[in-house]
């Protein structure tokens, strides 16, 4: 039986990826993964702040993109701060197909 796997995509640059999350907060395709929205809630990171957070033109990727092969997507890690102005880390997924955003997790 033969198997088809797709080619890995290329990781988005930082510029890119920029573009990428502006749009999406424009149109609101930013969205949160379930472990994002309910097993990370110990340090009560609400949505406004990971929105905050993806506003600020200063955010800065944290290391080098990861690919997941489950999810077949390359990760993020993207360090900002919250709206209390708290250190606040956000690994996103960029899905350029459809112009979304995941928050994976939240720290």
């Amino acid at each position: 039986m033969l198997s088809y796997s797709q080619p890995r995509t290329k990781a988005l640059s930082e510029s890119v990826l920029r573009q990428h999350v502006a749009k999406a907060l424009s149109k609101g395709w930013i969205r949160e993964s379930f472990h994002s929205a309910t097993e990370r809630a110990h340090r009560n990171v609400s949505f406004d702040d990971v929105l905050f957070g993806l506003e600020k033109s200063d955010w800065v990727l944290a290391a080098p993109p990861n690919y997941d092969d489950d999810h077949k997507g390359w990760e993020y890690l993207i360090k900002t701060t919250d709206i209390e102005g708290v250190e606040l880390e956000l690994k996103i997924a960029a899905k350029p197909v459809d112009g979304t955003v995941i928050v994976i997790s939240k720290f």
